[in-house]
């Protein structure tokens, strides 16, 4: 009979404080856009423009629940158990969103006719409720060092109202959702771009003509002229929909190097593709001390 030793191979242990997440940093966000809208294919691609941000999100944050339920199937012999299967498997996604908009009322009522006038949203709504299938992708950081991001990429997303709306002192009269997925998603997980509050776009190689884009927190600002004032790249960052806490953004600096001042801390990216002329022009982003 072999001769155990005195140390088990089974008793070795790694850990990495670093590999447990704690979600919920200033960059957390679900987007949200009509079916069939261009998903991204990376962890940190830039948005179609059709996306649009549920914007705050109540304090209990996101959760996902496995809807399946396990059956044992047990043999005649003592009532043992000879098979487990799991029926009606599934992933929901839970969340409140907390800002009153065309957006996420149109996804709790049932409305019919929607006219805005002067600022005012008059709304016929149905009495009942409906499924509203949207694309999303969901982002999470994670809070202590948001390089580390989750991106969560779903074609199909069925979304309900989920319980009580409550009008009270106490609390923000939100919208609480359940978002079914429906078939495959596509699930990222990893370190991206840096963050910072202030960012230099670098314009080289001299372009004669042709645009660049901007992307902050993965939403593209509108095609940029190669030689757009750097007032017209603060315009169009701040003219972007439904980026949760980004406003009042600044820019200075010169046409070929344009800094951006935002009011905390985000991802910024840049895609020059689209630029011509001079020599292998290039849109780049840089993080300003």
């Amino acid at each position: 009979m072999p001769v155990m030793s005195g140390s088990s191979k089974g008793n070795d242990m790694t850990v990495d404080s670093a590999n447990a997440r704690i979600y919920g940093s200033g960059l957390d966000s679900i987007h949200l856009a009509p079916i069939e809208t261009a998903l991204p294919t990376t962890i940190d691609g830039a948005l179609d423009p059709a996306f649009e941000d549920v914007g705050w999100i109540h304090s209990d944050g996101i959760n996902e629940a496995l809807t399946g339920s396990v059956t044992k199937i047990r043999g005649h012999q003592g009532g043992n158990v000879v098979r487990t299967l799991i029926t009606e498997s599934g992933i929901t996604i839970g969340f409140h969103a907390l800002e009153s908009k065309g957006q996420t009322n149109g996804l709790r009522y049932d409305e019919k006719d929607v006219v805005v006038s002067g600022g005012v949203r008059k709304v016929t709504r149905g009495p009942g409720q409906k499924i509203s299938p949207r694309s999303a992708v969901i982002e999470l950081y994670d809070a202590d060092n948001v390089t580390i991001k989750l991106r969560w990429v779903i074609p199909r997303f069925e979304i309900s109202p989920d319980g009580e709306r409550t009008y009270a002192n106490s609390d923000i009269a939100g919208f609480p959702f359940l978002g079914d997925i429906v078939g495959e998603s596509e699930h990222y997980e990893g370190p991206v771009s840096q963050t910072a509050p202030k960012w230099t776009v670098g314009i080289t190689g001299s372009p004669t003509g042709g645009t660049y884009r901007v992307a902050v927190n993965g939403f593209s600002t509108a095609a940029l002229a190669y030689n757009a004032p750097t007032a017209d790249v603060a315009e169009a960052i701040n003219a972007l929909a439904g980026v949760t806490g980004i406003a009042g953004v600044t820019a200075s600096g010169t046409i070929s190097a344009v800094v951006l001042t935002f009011p905390s801390a985000v991802v910024l990216t840049a895609n020059g593709t689209s630029l011509s002329g001079g020599t292998t022009p290039a849109a780049t982003v840089t993080i300003t001390v």
